[in-house]
Protein backbone atom coordinates (compact mmCIF):
# COMPACT_ATOMS: atom_id res chain seq x y z
CA UNK A 1 0.00 0.00 0.00
CA UNK A 2 1.47 3.56 -1.16
CA UNK A 3 1.17 6.72 1.12
CA UNK A 4 -1.52 7.86 -1.24
CA UNK A 5 -3.98 4.62 -1.00
CA UNK A 6 -3.52 5.15 2.71
CA UNK A 7 -4.26 8.72 2.96
CA UNK A 8 -7.68 7.73 0.62
CA UNK A 9 -8.37 4.59 2.99
CA UNK A 10 -8.86 6.38 6.28
CA UNK A 11 -10.87 9.57 7.06
CA UNK A 12 -9.00 12.60 8.78
CA UNK A 13 -11.73 12.13 11.86
CA UNK A 14 -10.02 8.76 12.39
CA UNK A 15 -6.96 10.51 12.46
CA UNK A 16 -7.67 12.97 14.80
CA UNK A 17 -7.24 11.09 17.91
CA UNK A 18 -3.32 10.36 17.41
CA UNK A 19 -2.67 14.17 16.57
CA UNK A 20 -1.42 15.18 20.05
CA UNK A 21 0.62 11.80 20.66
CA UNK A 22 2.79 12.89 17.25
CA UNK A 23 2.12 16.30 17.17
CA UNK A 24 2.31 16.99 21.16
CA UNK A 25 -0.74 19.27 21.27
CA UNK A 26 -3.62 19.33 19.22
CA UNK A 27 -3.98 23.68 18.18
CA UNK A 28 -2.68 22.43 14.67
CA UNK A 29 -5.90 20.38 13.86
CA UNK A 30 -6.86 23.06 11.23
CA UNK A 31 -3.61 23.01 9.34
CA UNK A 32 -3.23 19.22 9.47
CA UNK A 33 -6.59 18.93 7.75
CA UNK A 34 -5.08 21.00 4.93
CA UNK A 35 -2.29 19.17 4.46
CA UNK A 36 -4.44 15.48 4.36
CA UNK A 37 -6.77 17.09 1.70
CA UNK A 38 -3.90 18.42 -0.21
CA UNK A 39 -2.14 15.21 -0.28
CA UNK A 40 -4.90 13.78 -1.20
CA UNK A 41 -5.27 15.68 -4.11
CA UNK A 42 -2.49 15.83 -5.67
CA UNK A 43 -0.91 13.06 -7.98
CA UNK A 44 1.66 10.57 -6.90
CA UNK A 45 4.86 10.51 -9.07
CA UNK A 46 8.07 8.58 -8.88
CA UNK A 47 11.38 8.99 -10.83
CA UNK A 48 14.12 6.42 -10.90
CA UNK A 49 16.30 7.88 -7.82
CA UNK A 50 13.53 8.66 -6.20
CA UNK A 51 13.10 6.25 -2.91
CA UNK A 52 10.25 3.58 -3.89
CA UNK A 53 9.74 2.93 -0.29
CA UNK A 54 9.41 4.12 3.44
CA UNK A 55 9.41 2.47 6.24
CA UNK A 56 7.50 2.13 9.29
CA UNK A 57 8.72 1.09 12.61
CA UNK A 58 8.14 1.03 16.05
CA UNK A 59 10.53 4.34 17.35
CA UNK A 60 13.52 3.88 20.15
CA UNK A 61 12.30 5.52 23.05
CA UNK A 62 14.28 8.23 25.24
CA UNK A 63 13.63 10.97 27.48
CA UNK A 64 12.01 13.60 25.10
CA UNK A 65 9.40 10.79 23.65
CA UNK A 66 8.94 8.41 26.05
CA UNK A 67 5.19 6.94 24.98
CA UNK A 68 5.83 4.28 22.17
CA UNK A 69 5.42 5.49 19.16
CA UNK A 70 6.02 4.96 15.04
CA UNK A 71 8.61 6.42 12.74
CA UNK A 72 8.48 6.81 9.33
CA UNK A 73 11.24 6.99 6.78
CA UNK A 74 12.35 8.39 4.56
CA UNK A 75 9.74 10.82 4.15
CA UNK A 76 10.90 14.58 5.45
CA UNK A 77 11.79 16.41 2.76
CA UNK A 78 10.83 14.39 -0.03
CA UNK A 79 8.88 16.21 -2.36
CA UNK A 80 5.10 15.09 -1.55
CA UNK A 81 4.24 13.24 -4.85
CA UNK A 82 7.45 11.44 -4.55
CA UNK A 83 6.23 10.70 -0.99
CA UNK A 84 2.53 9.52 -2.34
CA UNK A 85 3.96 7.34 -4.41
CA UNK A 86 5.92 5.52 -2.07
CA UNK A 87 5.02 1.94 -0.71
CA UNK A 88 5.05 1.86 3.03
CA UNK A 89 6.87 -1.25 4.22
CA UNK A 90 5.41 -1.87 7.95
CA UNK A 91 7.40 -3.93 10.36
CA UNK A 92 6.51 -7.40 11.36
CA UNK A 93 6.20 -5.93 14.94
CA UNK A 94 4.27 -2.94 14.39
CA UNK A 95 0.74 -2.87 16.16
CA UNK A 96 -0.86 0.16 15.30
CA UNK A 97 -4.08 0.69 13.08
CA UNK A 98 -4.06 2.37 9.32
CA UNK A 99 -4.77 5.97 11.47
CA UNK A 100 -2.18 6.08 13.12
CA UNK A 101 0.08 5.25 10.54
CA UNK A 102 -1.41 7.77 8.40
CA UNK A 103 -0.65 10.45 11.42
CA UNK A 104 2.76 9.14 11.95
CA UNK A 105 3.29 10.09 7.74
CA UNK A 106 1.49 13.12 8.13
CA UNK A 107 3.57 14.36 10.91
CA UNK A 108 6.67 13.52 8.57
CA UNK A 109 5.68 15.23 5.51
CA UNK A 110 4.25 18.40 7.14
CA UNK A 111 7.88 18.77 9.10
CA UNK A 112 8.87 21.78 6.90
CA UNK A 113 5.46 22.97 6.16
CA UNK A 114 1.89 21.96 5.93
CA UNK A 115 1.24 24.01 2.65
CA UNK A 116 3.33 25.14 -0.37
CA UNK A 117 3.09 28.46 0.61
CA UNK A 118 4.52 27.62 4.25
CA UNK A 119 7.32 25.62 2.44
CA UNK A 120 8.11 28.53 0.81
CA UNK A 121 7.68 30.51 3.07
CA UNK A 122 10.69 28.01 4.85
CA UNK A 123 13.16 28.29 1.66
CA UNK A 124 12.82 32.47 1.62
CA UNK A 125 14.09 32.04 5.26
CA UNK A 126 16.84 29.96 4.57
CA UNK A 127 17.78 31.81 1.98
CA UNK A 128 18.56 34.79 4.57
CA UNK A 129 20.52 32.55 6.24
CA UNK A 130 22.89 31.72 3.50
CA UNK A 131 23.96 35.31 3.70
CA UNK A 132 24.79 35.20 6.94
CA UNK A 133 21.82 37.63 8.68
CA UNK A 134 20.74 37.20 12.05
CA UNK A 135 16.82 37.09 12.80
CA UNK A 136 17.47 40.73 14.05
CA UNK A 137 18.46 41.41 10.54
CA UNK A 138 15.66 39.31 8.68
CA UNK A 139 13.06 41.10 10.98
CA UNK A 140 14.78 44.27 9.35
CA UNK A 141 15.14 43.38 6.18
CA UNK A 142 11.15 41.82 5.98
CA UNK A 143 10.20 45.08 8.28
CA UNK A 144 11.60 47.56 5.45
CA UNK A 145 10.50 45.85 2.35
CA UNK A 146 6.65 45.82 3.64
CA UNK A 147 6.31 49.17 4.83
CA UNK A 148 7.71 49.80 1.45
CA UNK A 149 4.78 48.19 -0.04
CA UNK A 150 2.23 49.57 1.66
CA UNK A 151 3.48 53.05 1.30
CA UNK A 152 3.45 52.64 -2.73
CA UNK A 153 -0.04 51.82 -2.08
CA UNK A 154 -1.18 55.06 -0.47
CA UNK A 155 -0.63 53.73 3.46
CA UNK A 156 0.79 54.70 6.18
CA UNK A 157 3.35 52.91 8.33
CA UNK A 158 3.46 54.94 11.91
CA UNK A 159 6.64 55.51 13.41
CA UNK A 160 7.78 53.74 16.15
CA UNK A 161 6.50 56.57 18.53
CA UNK A 162 3.13 57.08 17.33
CA UNK A 163 2.38 53.01 17.25
CA UNK A 164 3.46 52.75 21.23
CA UNK A 165 1.13 55.27 22.07
CA UNK A 166 -1.34 52.94 21.65
CA UNK A 167 -0.36 50.19 23.32
CA UNK A 168 2.91 51.04 25.29
CA UNK A 169 0.97 49.68 28.50
CA UNK A 170 1.33 46.19 27.05
CA UNK A 171 4.94 46.66 26.05
CA UNK A 172 6.09 47.55 29.06
CA UNK A 173 4.63 44.92 30.71
CA UNK A 174 6.50 42.69 28.18
CA UNK A 175 9.81 44.74 28.96
CA UNK A 176 9.85 44.47 33.06
CA UNK A 177 8.88 40.57 32.34
CA UNK A 178 12.71 40.78 30.47
CA UNK A 179 14.21 42.82 33.15
CA UNK A 180 13.11 40.51 35.91
CA UNK A 181 14.54 37.63 33.80
CA UNK A 182 17.63 39.51 33.45
CA UNK A 183 18.32 40.04 37.11
CA UNK A 184 20.78 37.41 37.14
CA UNK A 185 23.57 38.29 34.38
CA UNK A 186 26.17 40.43 35.38
CA UNK A 187 26.35 43.23 32.38
CA UNK A 188 22.79 44.47 33.39
CA UNK A 189 24.08 46.02 36.24
CA UNK A 190 25.84 48.29 33.43
CA UNK A 191 22.92 51.44 32.82
CA UNK A 192 24.45 52.09 29.20
CA UNK A 193 24.15 48.31 28.32
CA UNK A 194 21.19 48.13 30.29
CA UNK A 195 19.30 51.11 28.01
CA UNK A 196 20.95 49.47 25.08
CA UNK A 197 18.95 46.03 25.72
CA UNK A 198 16.15 47.94 26.10
CA UNK A 199 16.70 50.18 22.55
CA UNK A 200 16.75 47.22 20.85
CA UNK A 201 14.04 45.45 22.42
CA UNK A 202 12.16 48.28 21.36
CA UNK A 203 12.93 48.04 18.14
CA UNK A 204 12.66 44.41 17.52
CA UNK A 205 9.48 44.67 18.96
CA UNK A 206 8.32 47.56 16.39
CA UNK A 207 9.78 45.77 13.53
CA UNK A 208 7.83 42.24 14.34
CA UNK A 209 5.12 44.28 14.58
CA UNK A 210 5.12 45.36 11.05
CA UNK A 211 6.21 42.24 9.95
CA UNK A 212 2.63 40.96 11.05
CA UNK A 213 0.45 43.33 10.38
CA UNK A 214 2.49 44.00 6.86
CA UNK A 215 2.14 40.38 5.72
CA UNK A 216 -2.05 40.82 6.20
CA UNK A 217 -2.12 44.06 4.81
CA UNK A 218 -0.35 42.84 1.59
CA UNK A 219 -2.45 39.45 1.19
CA UNK A 220 -5.09 42.56 1.44
CA UNK A 221 -3.66 44.07 -1.81
CA UNK A 222 -4.87 45.36 -4.29
CA UNK A 223 -8.12 46.29 -2.80
CA UNK A 224 -10.68 44.92 -5.09
CA UNK A 225 -13.93 46.20 -2.39
CA UNK A 226 -15.73 48.88 -2.01
CA UNK A 227 -15.99 50.85 0.96
CA UNK A 228 -12.53 49.49 2.43
CA UNK A 229 -9.09 51.41 1.91
CA UNK A 230 -5.90 50.84 2.15
CA UNK A 231 -6.08 53.64 5.32
CA UNK A 232 -8.57 50.83 6.94
CA UNK A 233 -6.18 48.37 6.84
CA UNK A 234 -3.43 50.37 8.42
CA UNK A 235 -5.02 51.18 11.47
CA UNK A 236 -4.40 48.19 12.84
CA UNK A 237 -1.00 49.13 13.73
CA UNK A 238 -2.13 50.78 16.39
CA UNK A 239 -4.45 47.47 17.59
CA UNK A 240 -2.65 46.06 21.14
CA UNK A 241 -4.13 42.89 20.50
CA UNK A 242 -4.08 41.04 17.24
CA UNK A 243 -4.43 37.70 15.92
CA UNK A 244 -3.83 36.43 12.48
CA UNK A 245 -4.97 33.47 10.45
CA UNK A 246 -4.31 32.60 6.87
CA UNK A 247 -6.26 29.40 5.00
CA UNK A 248 -6.78 27.80 1.98
CA UNK A 249 -9.50 24.94 0.79
CA UNK A 250 -8.11 22.01 -1.22
CA UNK A 251 -11.35 20.30 -2.20
CA UNK A 252 -10.89 20.16 -5.73
CA UNK A 253 -14.00 21.07 -6.35
CA UNK A 254 -15.46 25.07 -5.70
CA UNK A 255 -19.12 24.23 -4.57
CA UNK A 256 -17.58 22.24 -1.37
CA UNK A 257 -15.11 25.38 -0.49
CA UNK A 258 -16.96 27.17 1.70
CA UNK A 259 -18.43 24.23 3.27
CA UNK A 260 -14.76 23.17 3.72
CA UNK A 261 -14.06 26.03 5.41
CA UNK A 262 -16.82 26.64 7.79
CA UNK A 263 -15.70 22.84 8.75
CA UNK A 264 -12.43 23.82 9.25
CA UNK A 265 -13.65 26.82 11.70
CA UNK A 266 -16.66 24.92 13.45
CA UNK A 267 -14.94 21.09 13.90
CA UNK A 268 -11.26 21.32 13.16
CA UNK A 269 -10.93 25.06 15.51
CA UNK A 270 -8.75 26.98 12.76
CA UNK A 271 -9.05 29.92 15.09
CA UNK A 272 -8.04 28.37 17.98
CA UNK A 273 -9.32 30.87 20.79
CA UNK A 274 -7.65 33.57 19.27
CA UNK A 275 -11.19 35.16 18.35
CA UNK A 276 -11.37 39.43 19.54
CA UNK A 277 -13.61 41.61 19.37
CA UNK A 278 -13.52 42.86 15.96
CA UNK A 279 -12.41 40.72 12.76
CA UNK A 280 -11.13 41.64 9.25
CA UNK A 281 -11.05 39.17 6.28
CA UNK A 282 -9.64 38.74 2.94
CA UNK A 283 -11.35 36.27 0.55
CA UNK A 284 -9.70 35.45 -2.70
CA UNK A 285 -11.20 33.13 -5.45
CA UNK A 286 -10.53 32.76 -8.79
CA UNK A 287 -12.19 34.94 -11.27
CA UNK A 288 -13.26 31.94 -13.17
CA UNK A 289 -15.33 30.70 -9.83
CA UNK A 290 -16.34 34.12 -8.16
CA UNK A 291 -17.37 34.85 -5.02
CA UNK A 292 -21.46 33.16 -4.69
CA UNK A 293 -24.07 34.98 -3.02
CA UNK A 294 -24.69 31.94 -1.06
CA UNK A 295 -21.14 31.25 0.55
CA UNK A 296 -21.82 34.62 2.46
CA UNK A 297 -22.35 32.02 4.93
CA UNK A 298 -19.34 31.44 5.83
CA UNK A 299 -18.67 36.00 6.54
CA UNK A 300 -21.98 35.44 8.43
CA UNK A 301 -19.77 32.55 10.81
CA UNK A 302 -17.34 34.58 11.31
CA UNK A 303 -19.46 37.55 12.05
CA UNK A 304 -21.41 35.64 14.71
CA UNK A 305 -18.11 34.74 16.78
CA UNK A 306 -17.31 38.61 17.18
CA UNK A 307 -19.70 41.01 19.51
CA UNK A 308 -17.56 43.99 17.37
CA UNK A 309 -17.11 45.22 14.23
CA UNK A 310 -16.27 43.32 10.77
CA UNK A 311 -15.00 44.24 7.75
CA UNK A 312 -14.26 41.94 4.45
CA UNK A 313 -12.82 42.26 1.11
CA UNK A 314 -13.39 39.90 -1.61
CA UNK A 315 -10.66 39.76 -4.12
CA UNK A 316 -9.02 37.66 -7.17
CA UNK A 317 -6.27 35.12 -7.82
CA UNK A 318 -5.80 33.52 -10.89
CA UNK A 319 -3.70 30.61 -9.13
CA UNK A 320 -6.42 29.51 -6.89
CA UNK A 321 -8.26 27.40 -9.44
CA UNK A 322 -11.77 25.90 -7.52
CA UNK A 323 -10.41 27.19 -4.02
CA UNK A 324 -10.74 29.50 -1.68
CA UNK A 325 -7.84 31.50 0.43
CA UNK A 326 -8.67 33.14 3.50
CA UNK A 327 -6.75 35.55 5.68
CA UNK A 328 -8.43 37.08 8.56
CA UNK A 329 -7.21 39.29 11.09
CA UNK A 330 -8.64 39.54 14.76
CA UNK A 331 -8.06 42.96 16.88
CA UNK A 332 -9.16 45.34 19.79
Amino acid sequence: MTYSELLHSVSFDEIMPYMEKYHGHTRCTAHYKMHYDMLRLLTPHREEDDNATAAITNAELDYDWEVPHLDGYPLEGDLWEVSLAKELIIAPDVDATPAEIAMCCLWHTSFFGFTREQVDELNEKDEYYIRDLLDTDIIRDKATRLTRLIEEAGGKVPSKSEMFQFFRKEYRVDIARQKRARLLMPFVKNPKKTKGIERNKSNRYYRQRIVSIGTFIKACLPIQCDGVSITDLCKLFYSPHLNFFKYQSYTGNYQERTSWMMDLIAKYNAFDNGVLPNVMVCLAVAPEHPFAESEHALLNQIAALCPGKMTYMIKTDEHLGQELKMNVAFYE
